[in-house]
């Protein structure tokens, strides 16, 4: 990502996450190229969260192959660690993000492993609005410690 890039205002930000999260651009294909883009844009208090992998041209270029799934795995960077469940005949794919912020799973499913994906993405960044507002503390990423437990004194309860 590059710092030059002039971020988006927190509640912007979030009202395109929302966008992706309720499939309102019509296409994986087209919410993926918008996530990509969101990352960039990321709120500086997020910008650890969403860190791309890739290179602006050479995630295009998996867009262009259709390689969705491949994709929709680049948008999920360590330390959070993505799971995917095959689905099985009549099922949804099921993707799980394990956040170390929120200390538990952010689920996501779709019709296609990649929707899974993007989902579990979207849900686990709306989770963390909801937790911790628009700005994610220093403290709690390198902590790993959600705020609630933070300020209720229940940090030794959770090492």
């Amino acid at each position: 990502m590059c710092d030059s890039i002039e971020p988006l205002a927190p509640a912007l930000w979030f009202q395109r996450i929302v966008v992706i999260a309720t499939g309102e651009l019509g296409s994986v294909e087209n919410s993926l190229r918008h996530a990509a883009h969101l990352v960039q844009l990321a709120p500086i208090s997020f910008r650890r969260v969403v860190q791309p992998i890739l290179e602006e041209s050479k995630f295009e270029a998996i867009l262009e192959a259709g390689d969705f799934e491949t994709a929709a795995r680049h948008l999920v960077v360590p330390p959070a660690t993505l799971t995917v469940e095959s689905a099985e005949v009549g099922q949804r794919p099921c993707a799980a993000i394990a956040c170390h912020i929120l200390q538990r799973p952010v689920d996501g499913n779709g019709d296609t492993v990649a929707a899974a994906i993007l989902d579990a993405w979207a849900s686990r960044l709306i989770a963390l609005r909801l937790e911790f507002g628009s700005e994610l503390d220093d403290d709690a990423v390198a902590t790993d410690r959600p705020r609630s437990a933070r300020s209720k004194g229940l940090d030794a309860g959770l090492g």
